[in-house]
């Protein structure tokens, strides 16, 4: 039997702390209005919010909001390759000039931990206006928490299967050890 590798037996990906999880449900709920004045002022296609959403999905590896948004990806006429190369985390090759900047923001809002920087902010203003520089944060902003509750309810699934197999293997030690004593004592105590 080989050693077990260290990363097979954590949860690797980004989830939401119970600290963070009350600060991150603030910051999503704050974002709400913003996000419903984003979808209703349409200055974002519902298939670029989509490719936004691939992108912090693909640094997240939420596998919920990857299917999801995939399926919505698709719905809004964007091309499956078009997804799957977003998925794999090469932008520059998936859109058009006048997407990249967004996606890249995307990217590195999810890489950094929702803190892209004040020049990435302003950068992304710069290119969109400020309207709908706001609109793509919303995005961003709402499948970030979307993406680490999942996460993080993926990561509880794991911490307690992990438990349940850790039970599974004490019983079995306890019940073979058991069983041995138990044949031990019967060869030396007959009836």
């Amino acid at each position: 039997m080989g050693a077990e590798n260290p990363a097979d037996s954590e949860f690797q990906k980004k989830t939401f702390t119970p600290r963070s999880l009350a600060s991150g449900t603030v910051r999503f709920v704050q974002t709400l209005p913003r996000l419903v004045r984003a979808k209703r002022a349409d200055r974002v296609s519902d298939a670029f919010a989509e490719k936004i959403m691939l992108a912090v999905t693909a640094v997240n590896e939420c596998q919920y909001c990857t299917r999801y948004h995939t399926d919505l990806a698709q719905e809004t006429g964007v091309d499956r390759e078009t997804i799957t190369t977003i998925l794999e985390n090469d932008v520059e090759s998936a859109v058009d000039d006048d997407e990249l900047p967004a996606l890249q923001f995307a990217q590195r809002y999810a890489e950094t931990n929702e803190d892209p920087g004040r020049e990435a902010v302003a950068a992304l203003r710069r290119t969109y206006g400020d309207a709908m520089a706001a609109d793509v944060q919303a995005f961003v902003r709402a499948i970030y928490f979307g993406n680490l509750l999942g996460n993080t309810y993926d990561g509880v699934r794991f911490a307690a299967a992990r438990r349940v197999e850790a039970a599974r293997t004490a019983t079995q030690q306890l019940a073979s050890r058991i069983s041995y004593r138990l044949g031990r004592l019967r060869e030396r105590c007959p009836i």
